[in-house]
């Protein structure tokens, strides 16, 4: 291979090249590794969409079109979503901010069948240990158990939300009516 003054010169050079000599070869393929990694840095990187809260969220809260956004992210997110439709019509179990990705973290369990009911508590210090997303069951006054495995939507003041089966939300909420209950952590 000689070199020529001309481009055309040395694109023919090239053409006619045989990798007969292992130095020619491994000049090759370190040019090709250069253009390979020129090209890779000019490259757009798209990211990772990420759908996100658009608005603070509280817990409890049914997601709709107008709650999440979908923003791109450097690096994907373990547990995260790239498709608000799929988020859509979910409850949160927890708070979400304004632009922090929501995760499956946030999401309450999905269950068929299921409702939510608010109980009145006989010890409003209890609300204070119970979170979004625990798991309870609820019993009354006199230690019978109404509901069982119950997942806690929300809690305010004394009063915390449960979904449950919904064969057993409305015996819960009729006794509830009657009485304050307990709950015990699972």
């Amino acid at each position: 291979m000689s070199l020529s003054g001309t481009p055309a010169d040395r694109i023919r050079s090239l053409l006619r090249f045989r990798p007969t000599h292992p130095a020619r070869l491994r000049k090759l393929v370190a040019g090709a590794l250069v253009l390979t990694a020129i090209t890779l840095g000019f490259w757009p990187d798209d990211g990772h969409p990420v759908v996100t809260a658009a608005r603070d969220l509280p817990p409890g809260a049914v997601l709709s079109p107008n709650d999440l956004r979908v923003v791109s992210f450097n690096n994907p997110l373990v547990g995260s979503f790239n498709n608000p439709a799929v988020l859509q019509g979910r409850s949160l179990n927890s708070p979400a901010r304004a632009g922090e990705p929501v995760t499956d973290v946030h999401l309450a369990a999905t269950e068929p069948g299921s409702a939510a009911v608010a109980v009145k508590l006989a010890d409003a210090s209890l609300t204070g240990l119970v979170r979004p997303g625990s798991r309870v069951d609820v019993v009354s006054k006199d230690g019978q158990t109404l509901a069982e495995n119950a997942v806690v939507r929300e809690t305010r003041d004394e009063v915390v939300v449960v979904a449950l089966p919904r064969r057993n939300a409305t015996r819960l909420a009729a006794l509830s009516l009657e009485q304050a209950v307990a709950v015990t952590l699972r």
